[in-house]
């Protein structure tokens, strides 16, 4: 039984168990005498040592225990307690316990659910009990068991040293442990801290390899590509499209153009990321690229997130279409039923060579034969499935508009080769950015976006919490669009957030984007995926507790016309000017490259997950650890591409393990896409 549920989990040898590292550790090297408690604060973990004073029991339902020692106490507490545990705790007895500390409402100090350690303790001579792992738990599996047979897993390694999958000299280039001495290291630290990080380096390095070489080995098996241009032809198409542009392409735009003709005309299927901060041209590219499919007689279609943009997209690319002797158009669910049939006509007779749509590209009927180039806007906002369907089989061109630095595009997307954009075409520029702390500067920006719509201008009201909050005082967007209705009236106000219907979310976004409404009040979903040229002013309540890139891609929507655009950022109330979220506020006012403030973001806020739900305690590597992560992916595609350079389909018997670990891996990734 116990073996079909780690199965169930994933967990199929004693090295899939070892590879579930611990999600924290707690620092048990001491015992903390009872009366130093009052000092720590809520949520500290200790270990503590004291005589039984008193013990009730209410069965089934709470045991309550009291130690004490040097004249202070601490009460321990367990929820339904297992049968018989109330028997450990004899009055006068002496007993250790492990845990997080609390104080209860009546003021005292308490441990909920410990851990009795007094045998533990014992057997260490009474100091300590070093650091303690702490680990997820596994559906249907007792921590007891999982203890005991984690610990016959490491007992295994110093009989057999674990199998090392990465090359050695990836290990070395690093400077690394192997896998065996980084899995103890993790698993039994001992009284040892200072080994954690490199151990956890060497996991994720050979998370990393498998992960690459499971890439690396789909890339290999993809079909031929739809097409595949003559070098001759695909500079005289690049050239017209380039030259029915009304603007010049920055430098990085040139060489990411250079960078996709080498991926169509190479053979092999094109998987291609483009990053790009807001203005910095990611469409050109796009439409560019669309001309080189094009002069190979194949179509390209570009899935963008909502209908407005759709249609935005469209009528930009359809005039530089036609100067280039192409046609584009768009495809939205929302289109009369005559002119989308129209549409998916054209599509499959060949007579479009660029179609932009949103989801509906998926369920129109189109011919997939004709798909030679797929282009997904701001790729975040579809699920695995819906990029794979629409991209099946063809080259592909992603794009997004969250600037990641560079040394995190490999961790992030290792299945694309990626190219940046990090110049604004010329006259562009982000929106400057106010920091409003206190009730004159609210008042001021509140001023400053009457001023704009009066003049005709237009506006956003930006709250990060729809409806309700947890913090007293946050301001909500159904809260702000009640009171704007009333105090701006007669301007209109539209509100916009996520939990509205898709149909009513097209609306407000057309009705703004049409002019219809003077300001909009929405949550965080227009950070992306809208272009109000008329739009001026933003204001973002509460922008503190947003991070850095989130609010640069925000202030990214006003300016966007022939007008300047300024962003006010209102702090929260409250919030002391010696705080995290202030310095946030004050480092967008004085950057306004999208690429710095996301390392900046990253220094703040941490990495997150690199790899995957299934890889905690991997994941909390230091923030000024950006650098070496970065290195580390690249070892391992280089470790990667080396060895699959070897041996392609991993026959030899040396790369058997490495073979079953790429084949999960690969079935891992195609679930995701079925689901």
């Amino acid at each position: 039984m116990t073996r079909a549920r780690l199965a169930g989990a994933g967990i199929g040898t004693a090295r899939d168990l070892l590879l579930r590292l611990p999600r924290g550790y707690e620092d048990l090297r001491r015992v903390t005498p009872l009366p130093g408690l009052a000092e720590l604060p809520d949520g500290a973990t200790v270990l503590v040592r004291g005589v039984v004073a008193r013990v009730h029991v209410f069965p089934r339902r709470l045991l309550d225990v009291a130690i004490e020692e040097g004249g202070a106490a601490v009460r321990a507490r367990w929820f339904r307690p297992p049968a018989g545990m109330a028997r450990g705790f004899s009055k006068g007895t002496e007993v250790a316990l492990a845990g997080a500390l609390h104080t209860a409402r009546d003021g005292r100090r308490e441990l909920l659910q410990p851990s009795v350690v007094t045998a533990a303790l014992r057997a260490r001579g009474g100091t300590g009990l070093g650091i303690r792992p702490r680990y997820a738990p596994i559906a249907g599996v007792p921590g007891r068991t999982l203890e005991r047979v984690r610990a016959a897993a490491l007992a295994g390694l110093n009989v057999a040293p674990a199998l090392d999958l990465a090359p050695s000299s990836a290990q070395q280039r690093l400077n690394l442990l192997p896998v065996g001495q980084a899995l103890r290291a993790l698993h039994a630290p001992g009284d040892d801290l200072s080994a954690l990080g490199p151990a956890r380096r060497r996991v994720l390095l050979e998370r990393a390899f498998v992960a690459q070489a499971a890439l690396l080995a789909r890339r290999a098996a993809d079909p031929r590509p739809a097409f595949v241009p003559a070098a001759e032809a695909a500079l005289a198409a690049r050239r017209r499209a380039e030259a029915a542009l009304p603007f010049a392409l920055t430098a990085s735009q040139a060489r990411a153009l250079d960078q996709m003709a080498v991926d169509l005309c190479s053979g092999r299927r094109m998987r291609r990321l483009l990053i790009g901060d807001t203005g910095s041209g990611k469409t050109a590219v796009a439409f560019v690229g669309a001309a080189l499919a094009a002069a190979a007689g194949a179509q390209t279609a570009m899935m963008v997130p909502t209908e407005v943009l759709a249609e935005q997209q469209a009528a930009a690319v359809g005039d530089w279409a036609g100067r280039a002797g192409l046609r584009a158009a768009a495809l939205t669910g929302g289109m009369p039923a005559r002119e989308r049939a129209a549409t998916v006509a054209a599509w499959n007779s060949g007579a479009l060579h660029l179609l932009i749509g949103t989801h509906a590209l998926l369920r129109a009927g189109l011919d997939p034969m004709r798909l030679g180039l797929a282009v997904v806007d701001e790729q975040h906002r579809f699920g695995v499935a819906q990029r794979a369907r629409l991209a099946a089989g063809a080259h592909v061109l992603a794009m997004s508009a969250t600037p990641i630095p560079r040394s995190l595009a490999l961790v992030l997307h290792g299945d694309l080769e990626a190219s940046f954009l990090t110049e604004r075409p010329a006259g562009r520029r982000a929106a400057p950015a106010v920091v409003c702390a206190g009730a004159d500067a609210r008042a001021a920006a509140w001023e400053r976006l009457r001023d704009a719509i009066g003049s005709g201008a237009q506006a956003f009201v930006v709250c990060p919490a729809r409806e309700e909050a947890r913090r007293a005082g946050a301001v909500t967007a159904l809260a702000a669009h009640a009171r704007l209705a009333r105090v701006l009236a007669p301007a209109r106000v539209g509100l916009l957030h996520g939990a509205l219907p898709s149909a009513a979310k097209e609306r407000a976004l057309r009705a703004f984007v049409e002019g219809e409404t003077a300001v909009l009040v929405a949550t965080t979903v227009v950070e992306l995926g809208i272009d109000v040229p008329n739009a001026t002013v933003m204001l973002i309540e509460d922008a503190d507790r947003l991070g850095l890139a989130q609010l640069h891609q925000l202030r990214g929507r006003v300016g966007r016309g022939g007008r300047p655009g300024l962003c006010f950022l209102l702090a929260s109330e409250g919030l002391a000017a010696a705080s995290p979220g202030m310095a946030r506020l004050e480092r967008l006012a004085v950057l306004d490259d999208g690429f710095a403030l996301a390392e900046a973001d990253l220094a703040q806020r941490g990495f997150g997950d690199l790899l995957g739900t299934e890889q905690a305690g991997v994941t909390d590597l230091a923030a000024d650890d950006l650098r070496a992560v970065g290195e580390l992916f690249g070892v391992a595609r280089d470790a990667a591409e080396a060895v699959l350079r070897r041996d392609p389909r991993l026959e030899a018997p040396a790369h058997a393990a490495l073979a079953r670990a790429v084949a999960a891996a690969g079935a891992g990734a195609l679930a995701a896409e079925a689901g």
